[in-house]
């Protein structure tokens, strides 16, 4: 090929080059400069935090890489000032002050041919108009009720067309959140829990907030600068009065819980005699709630929170008025102490089921739960159930203040015969009541279980009226009621004591022609009673344990006067010569249910429990405490007089255990449970 040839073959050849080069750009360039546009509507948000440098935010463009500013006064062509921004968000600064500028806002795509850098602006730019008002705010004022945790904010509002207000609480790790927003003068504010506006802030960690004027035109929205701050700690939302609120979790065992108020804690109280105890010391941010052991069986309790850190009687700013809680808690048989009245089978489930021991007659016992009509206990280490229809229980512990006891059987007996004394029986411990009154001045009171619905009856509607039963006699050994009869008939025929008979010879005593002599039996037997009618000779009602001996006493202690003294044998005791307080106690006791005796005032009887159960028992022996107890922190072992072992080592049943100075047992024999020791004879 010549050399001219090759020329033309090149020239040729660059020539369709570069036309395809430009072909390729020109199918290109739309693409480079496609998507340089502002969504359709919109609008410009314009801000200030010091009045001066003015914030504009505004919409994403889609593949602008920039913007272009620019500030024009109202009609001009050129800006007063022009600036480039990266993002689509820039701060202004020189903005004229209180007058009206006209703000465009356009994108910008970038890109590079042959090395060479070009830009376009994109299309549908934001053009707005903006007056520069001057939206300070000020009065502004603040008040917080602590009571409603509630904050209202005021400030010297101004009408205006487009212009409102808004609430803005600060972030330390962000932006301004609006809370509220007002085209008046007011905000509220509350906090709390579930339905308020915002949480309660933390301790440590205030929340604050500002209040800005917001003025919306067409395409813009200006937000003047922040007023001074309001800042609400959380003790600012706390109030000075305690609520307690008590729940019942299961029997006797509450879930006392309070609302937070000013204070740097708060102590959880309970009255013990005349003082306060502190049961439980909780920090303010504690968890505001206390949840007691398993209370005493009908006892009378109070409990009261109080906070710390202030006396409410010297007006201390973190002050608050006690909140306490009085009650009377449920008759429960946990933990109380029974005696079988007769051997009873161990069962492995309420319901029955496999007999895995017995339960020896006499012998003491802890209920550790009830469950269908049976007492779950522990016997020699097994635990089961038995049927608590033949179980006599300890009223001191069940019924417990809902009742006083004196059981003088077991100290000093109070039978006489119309006010003269009884040798060997009057002012003595009665065969049988060895064990019944304890160390620390408290009786054993034992009293059939199914009997004790009728006593919880009579008991509060006696409380009701402002008395209280007081139990002289429940359980009654059957070698008491023969011991006492044998004794009392071997003296009828005596002559009474050369004493003063509560003064004088009752007016109301008839001669007796050739009776020369006032025995004991004239005093018993008068109105064709005889001695029967006051003791039994073989066994009674006390012996089965559905008897009761009582009277009347008022809420102070004050026993009410009745026609003859308690275990007054003689026929001024019948309830015939039942004077006002003898009847008002009748009336009780008959009300729930009980029968009477018609010579004695004082003697009330469940015939009904006694039909329903075909009971022939007649207890014979005395009972005693002495046995294993629990409560909610575990074992303990009772001797006879109430006293726990306590701080040593001792062997119970051929197993030795260790105790420790509470007397809870720390050591258990097989299973870990303790060993039952033998009870009654």
């Amino acid at each position: 090929m010549s050399r001219k040839a090759k020329v033309i073959l090149f020239s040729c050849a660059g020539a369709l080059t570069l036309l395809l080069l430009l072909a390729f750009l020109f199918a290109a360039l739309p693409w480079l400069l496609a998507g340089s546009e502002l969504p359709e509507g919109a609008a410009l948000g314009l801000s200030t935090s010091d009045g001066e440098v003015l914030h504009a935010e505004w919409p994403a463009a889609e593949r602008a890489d920039s913007y272009l500013v620019e500030l024009f006064e109202p009609g001009a062509e050129d800006p007063l000032l022009s600036l480039e921004c990266a993002s689509a968000e820039c701060d202004i600064s020189g903005a004229p002050a209180g007058s009206t500028v006209e703000l465009r806002v356009t994108p910008l795509k970038h890109f590079r041919i042959l090395a060479r850098e070009f830009s376009r602006r994109g299309s549908g730019a934001i053009s707005v108009t903006v007056p520069l008002t001057d939206l300070t705010v000020e009065g502004l004022e603040y008040v917080i009720d602590e009571e409603a945790r509630r904050l209202t904010v005021s400030f010297g509002a101004t009408e205006r067309e487009g212009l409102s207000y808004e609430l803005r609480q600060l972030r330390p790790d962000g932006p301004e959140v609006t809370v509220a927003g007002t085209a008046g003068g007011a905000f509220e504010l509350s906090f709390g829990d579930e339905g308020a506006d915002l949480p309660m802030p933390e301790y440590g960690s205030p929340d604050s907030f500002v209040v800005r004027s917001v003025l919306t035109g067409e395409g813009y929205t200006l937000t003047g600068a922040p007023s001074a701050p309001v800042t609400v700690e959380r003790e600012d939302l706390l109030g000075r009065t305690l609520v307690l609120e008590r729940e019942s979790l299961s029997a006797n065992v509450y879930r006392f819980t309070w609302n937070e108020t000013k204070g740097d804690g708060y102590e959880f109280q309970l009255l013990s005699g005349d003082r306060w105890e502190t049961l439980a010391v909780v920090p303010r941010d504690g968890q505001r709630e206390y949840i007691t052991p398993t209370l005493e069986s009908c006892a009378d309790y109070s409990f009261r929170v109080v906070t710390t850190g202030g006396d409410i009687e010297e007006g201390a700013e973190y002050a608050a008025e006690p909140a306490g809680l009085s009650f009377f808690s449920e008759a429960s048989p946990l933990y109380c102490t029974i005696w079988p009245m007769r051997d009873l089978e161990l069962y492995s489930e309420a319901e029955g089921g496999e007999v895995i021991g017995t339960a020896r007659a006499a012998a003491a016992y802890c209920v550790l739960g009830e469950e269908g009509g049976h007492f779950r206990v522990c016997v020699d280490g097994v635990y089961g159930y038995i049927d608590s229809n033949y179980c006599l229980i300890n009223l001191a512990e069940y019924v417990n203040e809902l009742c006083s006891y004196d059981i003088t059987n077991s100290y000093a007996s109070k039978y006489m015969v119309h006010g003269y004394e009884i040798p060997e029986v009057t002012d003595t411990v009665v065969t049988g009541y060895e064990h019944v009154r304890l160390a620390d001045g408290q009786f054993l009171v034992p009293y059939l279980y199914p009997c004790c619905e009728k006593l919880i009856s009579a008991a509060a509607s006696a409380r009701a009226d402002g008395y209280r039963l007081k139990i002289y006699d429940s359980y009654r050994p059957n070698a008491a009621t023969r011991s006492i009869y044998d004794i009392t008939e071997a003296i009828l025929d005596e002559p009474l004591p050369e004493t003063d008979f509560y003064g004088e010879v009752p007016e109301d005593l008839p001669e007796t022609a050739g009776d020369e002599v006032l025995t004991y039996r004239r005093l018993v037997t008068e109105g064709n009673y005889t001695l029967a009618n006051f003791l039994a000779r073989t066994g009674s009602t006390h012996n089965m344990g559905i008897a009761l001996d009582l009277t009347l006493e008022t809420a102070g202690g004050g026993e009410l006067e009745m026609q003859t003294d308690m275990h007054d044998l003689s026929w001024y005791s019948v309830i015939y010569k039942n004077n006002s307080n003898a009847q008002l106690l009748d009336s009780y006791m008959k009300a729930a249910g009980y029968g009477g005796l018609t010579s004695e005032w004082w003697h009330f009887q469940d015939n009904e429990t006694r039909d329903a159960l075909a009971l022939d028992i007649y207890l014979y022996y005395g009972l005693s405490a002495e046995g294993w107890t629990a409560d909610d922190t575990g074992w303990r072992y009772r001797r006879a007089d109430g006293s726990c072992i306590s701080g040593a080592s001792t062997q119970i049943g051929g197993t030795e255990y260790t105790f420790d100075a509470d007397g809870y047992a720390s050591r258990w024999a097989e299973g870990e449970v303790p060993a039952i020791a033998a009870g009654g004879e």
